[in-house]
Formats: C-alpha cells, structure tokens, sequence
C-alpha cells in the first residue's frame, strides 16, 4: 500500500514505535516523581499504621523520606501546615527540646479542599 507522499513513517509499526520513544522521554521525569511521591507515602503509611502519630525527622531522612516533594497542601484551622502525599501527610513540629519531629496523619474527607488564595 503507498500511501501520501509526504508521510513521515513507512507504517504503523514505525510511526508506535517513534512516538513511544518521545513520550517516554517526555515522561521520564513525571514517573521519576511519581515513584519518589509513592516512596514518600508508603513511609508515612508505615510510621503511621493506625492514622496518626509523632515521629522525628531523623527517623523519616533515614528511611528515605524526600521532604521537597508532595501531592497537595492542607492548612489545618488552628494553622499547622500539612504536606500531602495522596492520603498521608505531616506537619513539621519542634518539640520542647528542640528536637525536629512530624505529626503524621491520614487524609481525612473534610481535608478535601485547598484554597491558595484564601491564606493571602
């Protein structure tokens, strides 16, 4: 079959192939965050089994936690700041000693709504 004379690839195959190639170099970077932000919850979903708990920061950087990425933000009524990663979180607290601690938590249904602009 000829087909136009001005195509880019000899079939289908040749056309799947080329455009898989550009989209997986495209995407490349997405999955590499995807992972990290599923590496991140699957710690906090271990530290915390039962939804919510207090452990230190060194506890979360020794199993790998990336502190820079996150799914979404919550700002709790009372004003701590939580960092989502899909259905887990924490907010980062300094306990009396000083000692650098997360309140973890799971996603609750009335923290379903972010509103960047209404903390201005």
């Amino acid at each position: 079959m000829q087909g136009r004379l001005d195509k880019k690839f000899c079939d289908t195959y040749c056309r799947n192939t080329y455009n898989n190639k550009i989209k997986r170099r495209n995407e490349e970077y997405i999955q590499q965050i995807n992972s990290a932000l599923r590496k991140n919850r699957k710690i906090l979903k271990t530290l915390s089994p039962v939804g919510k708990s207090t452990v230190r920061k060194e506890v979360m950087e020794a199993m790998g936690y990336d502190f820079s990425l996150f799914s979404s933000l919550y700002q709790a009524p009372k004003g701590a700041l939580y960092y989502l990663c899909y259905d887990y979180g924490f907010s980062p607290i300094v306990d009396p000693r000083g000692i650098p601690k997360a309140v973890i938590i799971s996603k609750q249904k009335y923290m379903q709504h972010w509103e960047p602009w209404q903390h201005l």
